[in-house]
């Protein structure tokens, strides 16, 4: 019986293990490669076929049937860990979506070859999972060979648009949480279970077979959203973690910021009357030199008055910095609008807008080197608008524009801090692009 040749079985255990090995590449293609990759794959899917080839079949039931197909998907991803540098839970995620896969597409695969049968009276192939039936060359078997085809194709392309993307290299160390992974894995061996069931029941009625094969792809296809909502929820979770922490760093430098600059006004309003008693008093210092120190020292006091301290301190700051590049920031706003919003938040919100609106007007022509600022209040709304000139042509992703840095693991949160903050003020964000001007809009409900 091990080695029955004449039983369909027999072969499929080997076609199995192509189909499980395809539907396996779509969803471990992202991940990290170990060394020698190519020869470690040649290896390990010549030990699988091996192992399919060798595995005995001691009788023709659900329960052994069962067992053999699940011991060649474990052997499988054995061969996926000699491939590939991840951890165990990682290749079981992969592994479970990809068994997933090709057991909606075997399901498609007989469906589809009943309504043949049914439709056109076509006389194909037995079982795959009876003992006889064997493999024969008449016209049956062609039409079989391109509903397989079709059905296996057509699946396994779906899975790769839909789900390949999904799993990015940086992003494996976050696939879906233990405890969700073992229950797809639960629900997808049931279902395998209540299938083989089926399979070997000759005398279902073809009511409840229909029912039963619309129960198991549904089944699948819960356990595939089971498993990539909560790898899409890890990844929001991460990104959010990512931002918290940016914001509470945030949080400090405003403290910083705002204690230096108080210092140093102080220090610069004091400077000054010093120099002017100088300049009155005659003192052996040039003239040209102290006009020359007024007139540095003066930067300091040359804040937007808003109404309010935030937004003055931030506007202060950048001027400071980026005054020397020639960027201008020009600043019609009434701030006692936005003394709703905690100064931390103020400090992200305003500093994240001005550094990405100061980070793409460097990269232009001093002539160019404008950022506006307003800030009003429209009806029962609070705008705030920012514009500047930018080059290129931004990426979109999920409404905000993707960073321009190579490091994104560490780039792109601004954007999304901003936009954390907007809501939790029970406001929106939204970026449009006209021409060669970028603009960021920002509305709260008017308090």
């Amino acid at each position: 019986m091990m080695f029955d040749f004449s039983s369909t079985l027999f072969w499929y255990k080997l076609v199995f293990s192509a189909e499980i090995i395809v539907a396996e590449i779509i969803f471990v293609v992202n991940l990290r490669r170990r060394s020698r990759f190519v020869l470690r794959a040649v290896l390990s899917i010549s030990g699988l076929f091996v192992f399919a080839f060798l595995f005995p079949i001691v009788a023709y039931n659900a329960a052994w049937t069962c067992f053999m197909f699940f011991m060649m998907f474990f052997a499988s991803l054995f061969g996926i860990k000699i491939c590939f540098n991840e951890k165990w839970w990682n290749i079981v995620f992969c592994g479970l979506a990809a068994y997933t896969i090709q057991h909606i597409a075997f399901v498609v695969y007989d469906s589809l070859g009943d309504l043949g049968e049914m439709l056109f009276g076509i006389d194909l192939p037995s079982n795959v999972y009876m003992q006889d039936g064997g493999v024969s060359a008449d016209s049956s078997l062609v039409v079989s060979m391109i509903i397989y085809a079709v059905s296996y194709f057509v699946t396994y392309m779906i899975a790769h648009y839909v789900y390949t993307d999904k799993i990015h290299p940086d992003e494996v160390s976050r696939l879906g949480r233990r405890r969700f992974v073992l229950l797809a894995g639960i629900i997808l061996i049931t279902d395998n279970i209540f299938n083989s069931v089926t399979m070997y029941n000759i005398e279902i009625d073809p009511v409840s077979l229909w029912i039963e094969r619309g129960y198991n792809i549904l089944t699948c296809l819960l356990a595939l959203q089971l498993q990539f909502s909560q790898l899409t929820e890890k990844n929001m979770e991460a990104q959010y973690d990512t931002v918290r922490h940016i914001l509470h760093e945030e949080q400090k430098q405003y403290r910083i910021v705002k204690q230096n600059l108080d210092t140093i006004n102080v220090k610069c309003h004091d400077m000054k009357h010093q120099l002017r008693a100088i300049h009155v008093g005659g003192a052996g210092i040039d003239k040209e030199e102290l006009a020359e120190m007024e007139q540095a020292m003066s930067v300091y006091e040359s804040v937007v008055k808003t109404g309010n301290e935030t937004l003055d301190l931030i506007l202060t700051e950048k001027n400071l910095i980026y005054g020397r590049d020639h960027i201008q920031i020009t600043c019609i706003a009434d701030g006692t609008l936005l003394d709703f919003i905690k100064p931390a938040d103020m400090y992200s919100l305003f500093g994240n807008a001005l550094d990405n609106a100061i980070e793409a007007v460097m990269r232009l022509d001093e002539s160019k080197r404008t950022i506006s600022l307003f800030v009003k209040r429209v009806g029962d709304m609070i705008s705030i608008h920012v514009e500047n000139y930018f080059e290129g042509s931004p990426t979109l992703v999920r409404g905000l524009p993707k960073t321009t840095k190579k490091d994104e693991e560490y780039h792109g949160y601004g954007m999304l801090s901003m936009k954390m903050i907007a809501e939790k003020y029970g406001g929106t964000l939204a970026v449009e692009f006209s021409g060669s001007i970028f603009c960021l809009n920002i509305m709260f409900p008017a308090r």
